[in-house]
């Protein structure tokens, strides 16, 4: 019998290894654990800083903030936003946070101190500005985005904290009856380097308008997503890299599973239809930090697992949710609901 020299034993070896799958981590379940709110109004401007801080945004213009990992929620009441629902919010902080809200008058106020005293930082001066959304790159580069003002879609940027803003220019033109939709506070993601993709519904087709530089230029790409009717659209986009899932549906046929979902994987330039779609209309849907390709979205009738990038998804409750985060690098989030409910998520991982 030819023996086998080492160089050769070993590359065998190595060449059979590289056939082999590379175990990777995935969910093995989700820990639901209900929290007291202090508040019965439906919540949506859900925003986390990390796995002890966050902020909530709510009707009425009620702030909601915890800084032990939801063990107490604190509340307090911007007096100016008084009748006004805080759908859009961004934490950067346990003591610094912007609320948006959404319908007319379109306010933005900020809190330096924990939500003891709110600042006016900027009024709309159009009665049809609606916001449906609120983010930030960084401590300095942020973006909002409105529905369309007299014709043109309306989005601001900011390079100083929120202090002051700019209107976005060189926008694609909005079909008829375009908007976006102020469901969870997630129908825009940002990604790296000046990243970010917007939703929209309400026309004859789902988009998705997007920029690569700070919103200095914008492009636009239709989407699989229900579309036709004025509640049927794109309600929350999540991006991980160059993965992209959009969710949303017909928020009147809750039920409905066609249209719910839409994945990308090249930065949002070409979308396909999910293989297995969520379970009804979904109003937002979150990337898991640190399980690449893993998915959770929530909506009214339940919640939905995608391990392999939203194309394939799975049901997991069929508690109804409006919003859902996780903290940046963790395993840990929020959702919350109507009724004042809030729920903390533990999500425990391991190899498949």
């Amino acid at each position: 019998m030819k023996q086998l020299g080492t160089a050769t034993l070993a590359a065998g070896l190595i060449a059979l290894s590289a056939c082999q799958p590379v175990p990777r981590h995935t969910v093995t379940s989700i820990d639901w654990a209900m929290q007291e709110s202090g508040v019965q109004s439906s919540l949506r401007g859900l925003a986390v800083v990390d796995s002890d801080i966050a902020w909530i945004g709510a009707p009425d213009g009620v702030v909601l903030r915890t800084v032990d990992g939801g063990t107490n929620w604190t509340r307090s009441r911007i007096e100016a936003a008084a009748g006004l629902d805080l759908r859009s919010a961004h934490g950067f902080d346990a003591h610094h946070a912007l609320f948006f809200t959404a319908g007319s008058p379109a306010r933005l106020f900020e809190t330096r101190d924990g939500g003891t005293s709110f600042t006016l930082l900027y009024e709309d001066g159009s009665d049809a500005a609606f916001f449906d959304g609120l983010g930030f790159w960084d401590a300095m580069r942020g973006i909002a985005f409105s529905d369309p003002v007299d014709g043109i879609f309306h989005i601001l940027l900011t390079d100083d904290g929120g202090r002051s803003w700019t209107t976005a220019a060189n926008l694609p033109a909005p079909l008829d009856g375009e908007a976006g939709f102020a469901a969870s506070d997630t129908g825009l993601a940002l990604g790296e380097a000046g990243r970010v993709w917007i939703g929209t519904g309400g026309a004859a087709r789902a988009r998705i308008l997007s920029s690569p530089d700070f919103g200095a230029s914008w492009g636009v790409v239709n989407a699989p997503l229900a579309s036709g009717q004025a509640g049927a659209g794109i309600f929350s986009i999540a991006a991980a890299g160059n993965t992209l899932v959009a969710v949303g549906g017909d928020y009147t046929r809750a039920d409905a599973r066609a249209g719910v979902a839409a994945y990308s994987l090249d930065g949002g330039h070409i979308w396909f239809e999910p293989e297995t779609p969520p379970a009804g209309y979904r109003s937002a849907v979150a990337s898991i930090p640190g399980l690449g390709g893993h998915f959770l979205a929530v909506g009214p009738n339940g919640s939905d697992l995608s391990r392999d990038g939203g194309r394939v998804w799975e049901g997991i409750s069929e508690a109804g949710y409006n919003a859902v985060a996780f903290a940046p690098g963790t395993l840990t989030g929020w959702a919350v609901g109507t009724d004042g409910k809030i729920a903390r998520l533990t999500i425990r991982r391991g190899l498949e």
